[in-house]
């Protein structure tokens, strides 16, 4: 009898050590939002140093859209876990991997800026580059079919960006939505005041907008 007492004991620990804990935790925005605001600094060559992140964390006439922060259901690591029940987050933003994606993205910034200064292209909401079809109308065929190349390839580096960036950090993919919208800030709060991004207006839907308009748009905190 004690001997079985004891295999079930033992079975009971092994049991429990191939189970898979999830854990609620609050996802590390102010955190992945200076490591965006890094990294497009430096895909912008620094560029835009001087311009100031936005504070908007959505709202009904938000420019950017409205997130909930709160990790649901994430399997992340003990240590991770650990590093953030005590507030001291630690996030990883630099290896092999996302080294080489924004050395791209460096290239393909010099290539896509002009077209970015003539208004053919603009910044959309979830972090991506998005042709603006009043300025690219305007452009030869050659130049429109090159624009397209552009705003492609660099959209598949940003979100290989992204995922990396999740990866790197060990948390799961399906909070890729959250950090487009943190880079989201980044790339509209670093724009140059000509440059177009997208603004959410509550009477005419999805518009474009100089970034200087932009600026003077109401934020739901205002």
């Amino acid at each position: 009898m004690k001997a079985l007492k004891v295999t079930l004991i033992a079975l009971a620990i092994v049991a429990m050590g191939c189970i898979n804990i999830t854990v609620r935790v609050t996802f590390p925005e102010a955190q992945f939002q200076a490591a965006a605001d890094k990294i497009v600094d430096k895909v912008q060559g620094g560029a835009q140093d001087k311009q100031e992140t936005p504070t908007d964390t959505g709202g009904p006439n938000s420019a950017l859209p409205q997130q909930n922060w709160l990790a649901s259901g994430t399997l992340i690591s003990a240590a991770y876990a650990t590093e953030m029940a005590g507030g001291n987050i630690d996030i990883t933003i630099e290896n092999a991997e996302i080294e080489a994606i924004q050395a791209r993205m460096q290239k393909n910034f010099e290539e896509y800026k002009p077209f970015k200064d003539n208004g053919s292209v603009g910044e959309n909401l979830s972090g991506y580059l998005e042709e603006r079809k009043e300025g690219s109308s305007a452009l030869s065929q050659d130049d429109q079919k090159t624009l397209r190349k552009l705003i492609t390839r660099e959209n598949r580096d940003r979100k290989d960006l992204y995922n990396a960036l999740l990866e790197a950090n060990n948390i799961d993919k399906s909070e890729l939505s959250r950090i487009e919208a943190i880079f989201a800030k980044s790339w509209y709060g670093k724009s140059e005041p000509g440059w177009y991004v997208r603004y959410k207006d509550p009477d005419k839907g999805l518009i474009w907008l100089t970034k200087a308009e932009w600026d003077k748009k109401p934020k739901p905190e205002e």
